[in-house]
């Protein structure tokens, strides 16, 4: 039985236009492509990278793969989806699995793609624009340059962890903030030269880096931090 392949695309932060040509033409080659799609709290689902597929307009067979964002159930849940897209793969089909930002950077691929790799299944990876990339550009600063690095942490446990890694003294990306409140507070006292960004990319898109905008502002899922080092600027 002759095997399909199996294509794992960025699609960027949000924005159709910061899909890769590379990408784009590999979901118009697609027999078949996968989304990942996040239960919500209501019972709703919400797939960010489906909002992209629609604005690309690509005309193939779309499916979901449920991936919750967290609980005892996730790897189940993982090993469902991957079953799902091997089934399809072994069937000869041009299969394409998706994600939004980048395929290796805090991925639902990721997973996935570790699975494929332990039943030696060759894996094609296009990357994507990752999120704090498309920010950096709209903070018209650079992430890094010189000696500075950069260092990137996501889901903190508390604002001590964050001021640890301030101490590194280089540029200091946070992903997934919404793990902790009063970002208001922390910011105002510790963070003097910051950009915060959410749902980069898309209509819905906000950026700033005033702590006053701030204050009474509620942060989504889909935000992030940049932090700089010893810098003060206002977008």
């Amino acid at each position: 039985m002759n095997k399909g392949t199996l294509t794992g695309v960025g699609l960027g932060p949000g924005d159709p236009e910061l899909i890769t040509i590379k990408g784009y033409r590999a979901l118009q080659a697609a027999d078949i492509i996968f989304y990942p799609v996040t239960a919500l709290n209501d019972g709703k689902q919400r797939s960010f990278s489906l909002q992209i597929l629609h604005k690309l307009m690509i005309e193939k067979p779309c499916r979901p793969i449920m991936i919750p964002m967290s609980g005892k159930q996730r790897h189940q849940y993982y090993d469902e989806a991957y079953k799902t897209i091997k089934t399809e793969y072994e069937a000869g089909n041009n299969v394409v699995v998706v994600s939004e930002g980048d395929l290796l950077f805090y991925s639902t691929f990721g997973y996935l793609y570790k699975m494929a790799l332990d039943e030696k299944i060759p894996c094609h990876l296009i990357p994507g624009i990752p999120a704090f990339i498309a920010a950096g550009s709209l903070g018209q600063l650079p992430l890094v340059e010189k000696e500075k690095g950069l260092q990137v942490i996501a889901k903190p446990e508390n604002f001590e962890a964050i001021k640890k890694a301030m101490n590194q003294h280089a540029t200091l990306v946070v992903m997934k903030i919404s793990v902790l409140k009063e970002w208001y507070t922390f910011l105002k006292n510790e963070a003097p030269s910051f950009l915060y960004a959410e749902q980069v990319g898309t209509e819905h898109q906000f950026f700033t880096s005033s702590v006053e905008e701030l204050e009474f502002r509620k942060i989504p899922y889909f935000s992030l931090l940049i932090i700089y080092p010893g810098i003060s600027k206002h977008v």
